[in-house]
């Protein structure tokens, strides 16, 4: 055997054994959430040991952290594939439902990302880069004097508050009967009270 080739098995092993260990990660937190998940319970899941766990991602709150980045990529990957319009407005409003459809979808991650993060710890690549994603269409409708009452920081940090309503709320209340267009006209409401129309729309 080639030095190549043994060296190509050692990273698919080691490959496997993190998708492993991160897909039962993932099962136990879809079936038990945060606190329900130990590490015993990992080691049973996965097969592997605690010692190659912790090899692979130092601790627990590194695993997470590993699963919440492979979740966060695949919103990024959500969001690029949104249309881009030439109206930014379009486009805060596909990016928008585009987050929150995520959130919805991934309840678990989701809180993960809100809640159970170890403090001060470093934002996630992907997280940040969704961030930038999803300030862009803002960004531009500051720059043409079109968020109400002139302030981005309000406006940014008011659709954030409100979108993460409209995610985790759900998610705590299932007992509520929710609106099935609660989303769609939701966002309409936000993007009402924080964009002014184009000068051209407005006459």
């Amino acid at each position: 055997m080639s030095h190549s080739t043994a060296r190509a098995r050692r990273e698919q092993g080691r490959a496997d054994a993190r998708r492993s260990i991160l897909d039962a990660t993932a099962a136990i937190l879809d079936e038990a959430g945060h606190d329900g998940l130990s590490m015993r319970k990992l080691v049973d899941r996965c097969g592997y040991s605690a010692p190659t766990i912790y090899h692979y991602f130092g601790d627990k709150p590194g695993l997470i952290d590993a699963l919440l980045e492979e979740r966060l990529h695949e919103l990024v990957c959500e969001l690029e594939r949104v249309t881009r319009h030439a109206d930014p407005v379009e486009n805060l409003r596909a990016q928008c439902r585009a987050f929150a459809e995520f959130g919805l979808d991934n309840p678990t991650h989701y809180a993960l990302l809100m809640n159970h993060r170890r403090e001060n710890a470093p934002p996630l690549p992907s997280g940040e880069e969704a961030r930038r994603i999803l300030e862009r269409p803002l960004e531009e409708l500051a720059v043409r004097g079109r968020i109400t009452g002139a302030d981005i920081t309000a406006a940014r940090q008011s659709i954030w508050a409100y979108v993460h309503g409209l995610i985790a709320l759900p998610a705590a209340r299932r007992d509520v009967d929710w609106h099935p267009d609660l989303l769609a006209l939701s966002i309409e409401a936000m993007i009402r009270g924080w964009i002014a129309p184009a000068k051209e729309e407005a006459r």
